[in-house]
């Protein structure tokens, strides 16, 4: 079913925990390319959806506040964009002067007034940009699903879906009622917010982009998960690019690369099958399935490469796993 709708120039931006950036853009800015995904690493991330119309940028995270832990709600409203860095502005309560960066490498978070991060945040907070991963695509499911300027609007903007349309979404990990999300029209990409209750994520179709980033192989010791430093070699690893195709596969002293010729969604949520195309023209069938999105687990089986099944940690999250290096390194044998 083809899509009706209409679109605003401009929404009216009053977030929980969601940067609303408005659609001008200066030339450098493009040229920086899309950043839209959402960049995770251990007590945070940042979500960047980005439309014509809009783009919103989400971003939650914890951080030591004395003896307890403090959290960040903020919402912002974009001032300008010039170059590489977006100028924000508190919605609610406009003191402070905020930015992104978006630097070659990483994006940056800055507040010289962190009112709505609470007391003791540090003023900053960066992602690596090659930790990206892409949305979840899901299927309107009601007759006509609006999209909305923030979490607490009343009135809809002028933009919606309809039943049978596909949209990226984007769920935060504070899970809220409406969700980040975009429509890629035939002729405009949309993005706001849609009521999580309207979509249907269930047979959601997936990209390489998903498991984008490398991941380092977990051994277990005892009840627990451990990364293992050998003597000679190198820690086994998993890296997946997105843009070439390639998987590439550190197993210790010798490394394997290659091309991702197939992807779908296994049975389970958060499951998938990918077929391997080597060199030689032959394949092999694997599966990849997530243990904890929270902590960045997930299990890799097939027949050659990952034929033990072997659990795997998200780079951006390995820090909350010890490191174990092999005894008697320095030793003569």
């Amino acid at each position: 079913m083809m899509p009706r709708m209409r679109l605003i120039c401009k929404m009216t931006v009053v977030v929980l925990l969601t940067l609303w950036l408005g659609a001008s853009t200066s030339a450098r800015a493009q040229d920086s390319g899309s950043v839209t995904g959402r960049y995770k690493k251990e007590g945070g991330e940042l979500i960047i959806v980005e439309g014509e119309n809009e783009t919103l940028v989400h971003y939650e995270a914890v951080f030591p506040q004395g003896a307890s832990v403090g959290s960040c709600i903020c919402p912002f409203v974009v001032k300008q964009k010039s170059g590489e860095r977006w100028t924000l502005q508190a919605a609610s309560r406009p003191r402070g002067t905020w930015s992104l960066k978006l630097e070659p490498t990483r994006l940056v978070l800055e507040g010289r007034n962190p009112m709505c991060c609470g007391l003791g945040w540090p003023g900053s907070d960066s992602f690596e940009r090659n930790a990206v991963r892409g949305p979840s695509s899901c299927q309107v499911k009601e007759a006509r699903a609006d999209f909305f300027a923030s979490q607490k609007a009343s009135t809809p903007s002028k933009a919606y879906v309809v039943a049978g349309d596909t949209v990226e979404v984007f769920v935060p990990g504070s899970e809220p009622r409406r969700v980040p999300a975009r429509f890629k029209g035939a002729r405009r990409t949309t993005a706001g917010l849609l009521e999580r209750g309207q979509l249907d994520c269930s047979r959601q179709e997936v990209s390489l982009q998903s498991l984008a980033g490398k991941w380092f192989e977990l051994t277990r010791k005892g009840r627990g998960l451990v990364i293992f430093e050998p003597c000679a070699a190198n820690t086994r690893s998993i890296t997946v690019r997105p843009a070439s195709g390639e998987l590439e596969v550190e197993l210790g002293q010798e490394r394997t690369v290659t091309k991702v010729t197939g992807l779908s969604p296994g049975a389970a949520v958060g499951s998938y099958s990918l077929e391997l195309t080597y060199e030689s023209g032959t394949t092999e069938t694997v599966s990849w399935r997530d243990l904890d999105v929270s902590r960045g687990l997930v299990i890799v089986k097939s027949p050659r490469l990952f034929s033990q099944g072997r659990e795997y940690v998200r780079e951006d999250q390995k820090s909350a796993f010890p490191v174990e290096v092999e005894t008697g390194c320095g030793e003569e044998r």
